[in-house]
């Protein structure tokens, strides 16, 4: 089962330690806001630096395995900042630095040292110069890490170990200047981009210099080139490469590179971390740029001239403690308009970053320096330095762990050196570094970290410690998570004693403790689910003397021990249809274990070793190498659903397709809908580090689709049949169904639960409408202030208090509720809409986050960002300022909107305040006390809320603390100003959630709320949402099922304006200083996502979004996509190209998206990138032109654009401006026609979302498309849809196949209804053609019989159906078209045995239509005036009788079928015909001819009449006919 990409969600708890970062590379972007470093366990830190020298730790990314060697620009474009970095073992990675998401990533079989960002003369786009450990230097692009040419050498090739480009002033090309380790210089001159993959060196020539460090050229003087090494730094002459002056190491000091200040000044920095600045002795130097150099200059004949550099300033930190390894440096130069800034940036092994900006020293002041002592060189301090710990201990409260306050030791939380989650009962495990480990209820204890609950206290969370171990617990085991074989009580701890124990989880009793391992335990897992019955019972783990047990559960003893090992273990693979455990160690060697006996297979090395490992079992878990915790996590994320759940949700799915092809078997029954089983977890908690030595971090992964999933499928577990039914989801047939929603495809879940409203289904175009208008009703008036709209509430009702709960709280059982709980208050944007927030406390149950949260994000393969605390701390002190310096020049209208956005009651607001604020304006009081800024009505409402809890009972509360108000300003400005990335999956599950919910009949998170007309003698039982109900006396039943009734319409009410909130006000209330608006291509990506509530999200938000900006924004945004439509694309990675190039990566939806359409790391993705880049282009020039296009009439348009001031049509879509037009729709019917190919399979979400858009803008692609091709291809895949579609889906998201079938359906249903004659003409031609070819085939011929027309018969009769609900007017207009369409599809058979009006009574409401039950006849009277006659015969064609000069709007036959009467009001008369009665043996003619005609009154028709309406024909007897009039008048006639 391919997984659909996930909406993850991370949060991260880091707990009061900050994570080491043991700095090996640091890098200052271009713009010098954004410092990146990387370390040595693989992790990259990314800092800001704002203009006061103040550096705050924006993210921190995971990713790498292995430390980090190099970082790079990785674009020279202002807008995106890109980062490239290289680990130690050939993985680079291309990450955007505002948010973290990992774009591009590879694995070479090359390590670089070195990366160069350059833009050459003859390249568009940036690239990347690499040199390591290997003989050649490459130039990489940075966007897809494809290798374009390397530079190699003719003459005693060898490792280059520096290497830089430089653009000479004249010339046309670019110089590559490189220097080996063996001391030969090369130089390569490049003057276009190079034919061939690789090019060979210019000139070459052998020097005096071992190893340099670092080689660089001088940018103002080209003819100077500084080579560092470790014992000396030299100046060359680059013409000749001659020495001109040099310089030895200080004692006890290596150099470790420089780079030029200016012409004549060196910086020059050491291993210690300290920064040397020397002047060059100008008289040694070559060059136009210095003046010294010509004769002609005076200083040219000077005396004693110095021959040797001389050191005039030192950079130095003066710290007290020795580093570990030596820092990390760089210099950075700007060349600016304003004055030039050069800065040496440094970073150590204590993870603290340094900024020295460069001093300006004048001639005379060296001078001075020279006549000095040498020993006391000017220092100078830092301009700003700071490491993460400092950052940590500067918060108003340190990061939460997730135990703190819970069974602290000393009232200090102990380190967690071990963490386990187990999803099933939503426990945390934790191990501890004293031996112990704690059982938590996992969301309990993350809710008393991060939300301010009044009923929640650490006392009442029930813990569970179990001590056994001793010395630190290091890692732990839950088998049950990884196969339902073992006991779910049963959980495993290895510990640093060498001993495994095996406890039963719910009694804390400790059952077994095995000592068979000589090291301390480094990691647990579970075999695969194939081997031998004795393995199954039994885990593996590994210890650190190498050695590897198979601990059998049920004999309770070590089955085998492998311990020959001579390196540490890395991975552990099976064969088991072998019998073989094969254990690859650090050293690359292999060793294969027969695990029935114990025996040592053998033992290899080098490429059959690799080879063995590939071809194991692919359940291989990856060990955690001992250096780097972090690679589990990476590695766990690339397993779809956590590698954990794996197993278990193949299992489930074996067992589900086992029960579905039983059922096939049984075909009886009517075959099982198709759905999919959800195999996620709505909550994952990972433990993480940075490093071996730090204690426990905590990611929280959300998953929005399984949770929305599992509310639905709660929702639908509680209720009972009759519930069911009276909600009408069981017990009516599809086609019931089908009408009684209006004809639309029934959608989904959402609208069957709309709770006791139907509710039809909303298109998603109006969402954004319809929402706007729910926050109107619910008293939310938009009312112009100062040119802006702000929602403000007319009247907000009483809240009723809440009851608090006592204190012996019982652990919640419903677990999904509370997740929902957790995940909805961490996400609400809180302090935008005090009114809203008011509501969502009281009535919603969502609580308030009690200090700023660290989110993350997930893209591609397991790569992750996460935010570091104190990054929150740059916005605050921003909009802090922003506050006190904005009051005195705002107008009276935005202080009052400020005044009602910080909830300050104007009313209560008494004359001191004022007075404050008037002093503070004037800034004579500083701006540090916060509780001006709230109310004292809104401290009164809190002193309401908290006066049950015991130390508040003292009325006078302090004033909202700085942590409080920090947190208000982070989730209503801060968290959408991260990045688009994490905004738009914010909104997405926010949106959804509160979607869902809404849908929901108990969906409030208020546990326990009492209704108030409890009597004394009440029962009272708690339902499945943990709500209470009360079993009252009958005389009060009444009130209380209203005011039930009235709590859940007010809580539908709730959700629903949150739900606007995010959708369409947030931009408004955020601010467009603080929004970064979200991504429209991921919103794209997701038009069509698996997840109904998720997909109707991003379709609401696109929409609105596109709204948003405006026609000059959407054509922006047209001009950047259109050129990636697959028409104008290079054919070869074109998605339109021929499918014969079979490629492995197919075009699944996205990369953000956790993990789906991975492109194999190890093949370049250029096509990969292209073609997801196409299926977005479509999908996004689809909606625009679908919503934004133009309306095909231009007269009635024009009309209605002056009348309402309609939308601007939106250029290329327009009808005079067409091209994007003709080239989307065309891409788009090719996504639905083509056959099904490696590279494009049948039913992706790139398919669906090309059926859906073609549904929606059929007006605009109409006359660029071959309509009867999309019809058919629309109908092939509905064929099977009463079969796929379920009338009930219990929120589970549907296969692939039964989500096209959806789509397909509502596409037909919305071409139809736009264009009912394109429709009804091409299927009555398509019917045609196919009759003609049914007559002519001599015998059946498959083809006919396969055809999509037998096929989809009832399908097309949906359709007819609905257009005669919806559109009657156009049917009748095309009445002879339908009718041939319609008789295709009835069965002759049973029409000749029931009649059309029982088979397919909705044709027969037209008045033009009549059948005769003696003669087993049709008749038709047409728009042109002529009389059709069908007969029962197989691909008949009907016989056209010419009749009347005008429409036919009445035929009638009479009772015994012997004559038929005919009115047209045009030429007002009523005709009798006799039908032809066929003479003896049906010999003879069979003529149908006009016996009689009579005119009639005129009928008074105006252009509002209902045509259909006029007239009806009843026959009275078998000789006359009455003709009533929509007036009331009836005439009698007769033969």
């Amino acid at each position: 089962m391919s997984s659909a990409s996930n909406l993850a969600v991370p949060m991260v708890l880091w707990g009061r330690y900050a994570p080491t970062h043991c700095i090996s590379a640091i890098l200052m972007t271009a713009d010098m806001k954004n410092i990146v470093t990387g370390c040595n366990d693989g992790q990259i830190c990314i800092w800001d630096l704002n203009e006061n020298w103040q550096l705050y730790p924006r993210s921190m990314l995971f990713g790498h395995t292995t430390a980090i060697s190099c970082l790079a620009l990785g674009s020279d474009n202002p807008l995106t900042s890109y980062v490239v970095s290289a680990s130690e073992n050939g993985e680079m990675c291309l990450w955007d630095i505002t948010d973290g998401r990992c774009i591009e990533h590879t694995k070479m079989s090359i390590v670089h040292t070195d990366i160069n960002a350059y833009r050459f003369r003859s390249s568009k786009e940036l690239r990347l110069v690499c040199n390591g450990y290997y003989p050649e230097i490459h130039v990489i692009d940075p966007l897809s890490f494809e290798l374009l040419w390397s530079l190699c050498s003719k003459l005693a090739p060898d490792w280059i170990s520096a290497c830089c480009v430089l653009r000479p002033v004249k010339r046309e090309d670019d110089v590559v200047l490189a220097v080996s380790n063996s001391g030969t210089v090369k130089v390569w001159t490049l003057t276009s981009e190079p034919k061939t993959k690789s090019v060979y060196e210019d000139e070459s020539k052998q020097i005096r210099c071992l190893n340099a460090q670092t080689l660089t050229c001088c940018p103002y003087n080209q003819r100077t080139v500084l080579i560092v090494c470790s014992k000396y730094w030299q100046i060359y002459d680059a013409g000749d490469f001659t020495l001109l002056c040099s310089e030895s190491n200080r004692v006890g000091e290596r150099w470790a590179g420089g780079d030029f200040i200016s012409v004549d000044r060196v910086i020059v920095w050491s291993n210690d971390g300290k920064g040397y600045l020397y002047k060059l002795p100008t008289n040694l130097l070559k060059g136009k740029a210095i003046t010294s150099a010509s004769p002609d200059s005076p200083d040219y004949h000077r005396q004693h001239q110095p021959t040797s550099p001389h050191a005039y300033y030192i950079l130095d930190l003066y710290a007290e403690q020795s580093l570990v390894c030596s820092p990390a440096m760089m210099f950075f130069r700007s060349e600016g308009e304003t004055a030039p800034r050069r800065l040496l940036l440094r970073g150590d092994s204590e993870g603290r970053v340094v900024i020295w900006k460069l001093p300006e020293v004048s001639e005379r002041q060296m001078t001075l320096v020279r006549q000095e002592s040498f020993d006391r060189l000017p220092a100078l301090p830092p301009r700003c330095k700071t490491t993460l710990q400092e950052v940590w201990d500067s918060l108003y409260r340190p990061p939460a762990g997730v135990l703190d306050g819970l069974c602290d030791e000393n009232r200090q939380s102990l380190h967690i050196s071990s963490t386990i989650y187990i999803p099933s009962q939503g426990k945390l495990v934790c191990g501890r570094i004293n031996g112990t480990i704690v059982i938590v209820p996992a969301t309990q204890s993350v809710m008393l970290q991060l939300l301010t609950t009044k009923t929640l206290k650490a006392d009442n969370i029930p813990t569970k410690i179990l001590q056994g171990h001793d010395g630190r617990v290091t890692c732990l085991l839950y088998p049950f998570n990884e196969s339902t074989r073992y006991e779910p009580q049963h959980l495993l701890s290895g510990g640093a004693d060498f001993s495994v124990i095996l406890w039963d989880m719910n009694s804390g009793y400790k059952i077994h403790t095995f000592t068979v391992h000589g090291g301390e335990l480094t990691q647990m897992l579970v075999p695969p689910g194939n081997c031998n019955t004795r393995i199954l019972s039994a885990v593996c783990s590994v210890a650190s003397d190498h050695s590897v047990a198979l601990l059998s559960m049920k004999e309770r003893k070590c089955i085998m021990l492998a311990g020959r090992h001579l390196f540490p273990v890395q991975t552990i693979r099976w064969r088991p249809l072998d019998d073989f455990m094969v254990v690859s160690c650090s050293d690359g060697t292999v060793y294969v274990w027969q695990m029935e006996t114990g025996h040592l297979d053998r033992v290899v090395h080098g490429i059959t070793a690799e080879e063995i490992l590939n071809n194991c079992d692919e359940n291989a878990t990856p060990m955690e190498s001992l250096t780097n915790p972090s690679l589990t996590l990476a590695q766990a994320l690339k397993r779809r659903n956590l590698a954990t759940f794996k197993n278990l949700a193949q299992q489930k799915l074996q067992q589900q397709q086992a029960a579905a092809q039983h059922q096939q078997q049984q075909l009886t029954q009517r075959p099982p809908p198709e759905m999919l089983k959800p195999t996620g977890y709505p909550l994952l908690i990972q433990g993480v580090r940075t490093n071996t030595r730090d204690p426990d971090s905590h990611v929280l992964f959300f998953d929005t689709e399984a949770l929305i999933v599992q509310l639905l499928t709660e929702e639908y577990s509680t209720m009972s049949p009759g519930e069911l039914e009276a909600r009408g989801l069981i017990g009516m047939t599809e086609d019931q169904l089908i009408k009684s929603s209006g004809g639309l495809e029934l959608s989904d879940t959402q609208q069957k639960l709309m709770g006791f409203i139907a509710k039809a289904k909303e298109k998603a175009e109006n969402v954004g409408q319809k929402i706007q208008a729910r926050a109107e009703t619910a008293g939310l008036v938009p009312v112009q202030t100062g040119g802006r709209l702000t929602p403000t509430r007319m009247s907000a009702s009483p809240s009723r208090r809440s009851n608090t709960k006592p204190d012996g709280l019982v652990v919640n059982d419903n677990l999904t509720l509370e997740i929902a709980q957790f995940f909805m208050s961490c996400l609400h944007a809180w302090g935008l809409d005090p009114d809203l927030d008011r509501l969502c406390v009281n009535k919603l149950g969502l609580l308030k986050p009690q200090c700023p949260i660290s989110f993350g994000l997930l893209s591609r393969q397991g790569h992750m960002s996460l935010m570091l605390p104190g990054w929150h701390k740059r916005v605050c002190q921003e909009e802090l300022v922003g506050i006190s310096g904005d009051i005195g020049k705002t107008t009276l209208a935005d202080q009052a909107r400020t005044a009602a956005m910080k909830g300050m009651d104007k009313g209560t607001a008494d004359e001191s305040s004022k007075k404050t604020l008037l002093a503070q304006r004037s800034g004579s009081v500083p701006f540090d006390v916060e509780h001006l800024l709230f109310s004292d009505g809104d401290l009164e409402s809190e002193l309401r809320h908290n006066t049950s809890s015991e130390d508040q009972k003292a009325a006078s509360r302090p004033p909202l603390s700085a942590l409080q108000e920090e947190t208000r300003i982070f989730s209503a400005k801060a968290r959408w100003k991260i990045s688009s990335g994490v905004t738009t999956q914010h909104l997405l599950s926010v949106i959804s959630v509160a979607n869902t919910l809404m849908g929901m009949s108990h969906a409030s998170f208020i546990f326990g709320k009492q209704s108030r007309s409890r009597r004394k003698g009440n029962s009272q039982f708690t339902n499945h949402h943990g709500i209470i109900m009360n079993e009252t006396d009958s005389d009060a039943g009444s009130e209380d099922e209203d005011s039930v009734s009235i709590l859940q319409a007010q809580i539908k009410q709730g959700w629903s304006l949150l739900a606007a909130l995010h959708c369409v006000l947030l931009p408004e209330l955020v601010g467009p200083a603080h929004y970064q608006s979200p991504q429209l291509e991921m919103l794209a990506r997701r038009w069509q996502d698996r997840c109904l509530e998720i997909r109707e999200a991003a379709q609401a938000l696109l929409l609105a979004e596109l709204r948003r900006i405006g026609p000059e924004g959407r054509k922006a945004i047209i001009d950047e996509w259109s050129p990636y439509l697959p028409t104008y694309v290079d054919p070869q990675h074109s998605l339109l190209s021929d499918p014969q190039r079979g490629e492995e990566d197919e075009e699944e939806e996205d990369d953000e998206q956790m993990l789906a359409g991975d492109s194999p790391a190890h093949k370049v993705s250029v096509s990969f990138e292209s073609r997801r880049k196409q299926a977005t282009a479509i999908v996004m020039l689809g909606v625009i032109g679908a919503e934004f296009g133009h309306e095909i009439e231009p007269n009635r348009r024009k009309v209605e654009e002056i009348k309402k001031g309609k939308r601007n049509v939106q250029e290329g879509f327009s009808l005079t401006n067409y091209n994007l037009s003709r080239h989307t729709s065309k891409a788009l019917t090719f996504l639905l026609l083509t056959p099904p190919s490696p590279r494009l399979p049948s039913n992706t979400p790139i398919r669906r979302a090309a059926i859906d858009l073609l549904g929606r803008g059929f007006t605009v692609w109409e006359p660029y498309l071959d309509v009867s091709s999309v019809l058919l291809g629309l109908l092939e895949l509905c064929v099977d849809a009463d079969r796929l579609l379920p009338s009930m889906s219990y929120g589970l998201p549907l296969t692939p196949a039964a989500d096209a079938c959806r789509s397909a359906r509502h596409a037909l249903s919305l071409i139809a209804t736009a264009r009912p004659p394109a429709l009804i003409i091409t299927m009555a031609k398509e019917v045609a053609r196919y009759n003609a070819l049914a007559q002519n085939t001599q015998s059946q011929h498959a083809q006919i019989l396969n055809s999509v027309l037998v096929r989809a018969k009832q399908e097309i009769l949906h359709v007819i159906e609905l257009l005669v609900e919806k559109m009657p007017n156009d049917v009748a207009d095309l009445i002879c078209e339908v009718m041939d369409v319609t008789m295709h599809c009835l069965e002759i058979t049973q029409l000749k045995a029931k009649g059309l009006q029982e088979l397919f009574p909705a044709v027969c409401r037209f008045s033009m239509v009549s059948y005769c039950g003696q003669t087993k006849r049709i008749w038709v009277g047409a728009k042109n005036g002529g009389l059709a006659l069908y007969e029962m015969k197989q691909h008949a064609k009907c016989q056209l009788i010419p009749g009347h000069h005008g429409p036919i709007i009445a035929v009638s036959v009479n009772p015994d079928g012997k004559f038929l009467a005919t009115f047209s009001h045009v030429d007002s008369k009523l005709k009798f015909w006799q039908t032809a009665s066929s003479s003896l043996f049906g010999i003879g003619s069979q003529q149908t001819k006009c016996i009689r005609q009579y005119t009639t009154a005129p009928c008074q028709v105006t252009p509002v009449t209902n045509i259909l309406k006029l007239v009806r024909l009843v026959w009275i007897d078998n000789r006359t006919v009455v003709l009533l009039t929509v007036d009331g008048t009836e005439t009698k006639y007769s033969v």
